[in-house]
């Protein structure tokens, strides 16, 4: 074997390590990516259901509240009435805020769905 056919052998072997570093390097920031998308994306599913939760809990008090109210009873009982409206008003805008959770869980997927493949 030739000195110049063993330099370029040598050189041939270190352009493929070259290029097998840079492809497993690419892989890696792939993989990376992935990870942070499915982290975020569990992380917005969790809130998700957060907010879904929080609105079923207040609006179910608000109206277990108003029906159990009862003006004959007691001349005070307008507080649980004022109590009833609030929780099923506080509901309410915890049910708006789980549209925009929604609509941003959506862009969200839009937008960076594509990196998950």
């Amino acid at each position: 074997m030739s000195k110049s056919s063993f330099e370029e052998q040598i050189m041939q072997g270190a352009y493929a390590l070259g290029r097998q570093c840079d492809q497993l390097a690419s892989e890696k920031r792939k993989f990376a990516r992935q990870l942070r998308y499915a982290q975020h994306a569990a992380r917005l599913g969790s809130l998700s259901k957060q907010y879904d939760f929080g609105m079923v809990f207040f609006a179910t008090v608000g109206a277990v509240s108003l029906i159990s109210f009862d003006a004959k009873s007691d001349p005070n009982a307008w507080v649980v009435t004022v109590f009833g409206f609030s929780m099923m008003l506080l509901a309410g805008g915890i049910a708006l805020q789980s549209r925009k959770m929604v609509s941003r869980i959506r862009s969200f997927n839009d937008r960076f769905g594509s990196w998950q493949s």
